[in-house]
């Protein structure tokens, strides 16, 4: 493994290790975006939104949303939490 990879996967661990607010994300607002291969289909759709708790909901197609909480609210996946926040920062991006 390289240098380059050892320093960034030891970038990505604290990342995940400290729990932050990216903030150009909004509280009840849903990220969403359609994935590549949709032939014209208004299916595959990657939904991501954080609700007034600092819960992260995540869903696909619009079916019901699973929930990573806080630590707050009982939170036992706390890194996942801090990575959908990540992703929904990318589908910000990705679709602005």
């Amino acid at each position: 493994m390289s240098e380059e990879s050892k320093e960034f996967e030891e970038k990505v661990r604290a990342i995940l290790n400290e729990p932050f607010w990216i903030s150009t994300i909004k509280s009840d607002t849903y990220y969403e975006v359609q994935h590549d291969d949709t032939d014209g289909k208004d299916t595959g759709w990657l939904s991501v939104m954080f609700d007034e708790l600092g819960d992260a909901r995540i869903s696909i197609d619009h079916r019901p949303s699973l929930r990573f909480r806080t630590y707050g609210g009982g939170g036992k996946n706390i890194r996942t939490r801090i990575a959908l926040m990540i992703l929904a920062e990318a589908i910000r991006l990705d679709t602005m």
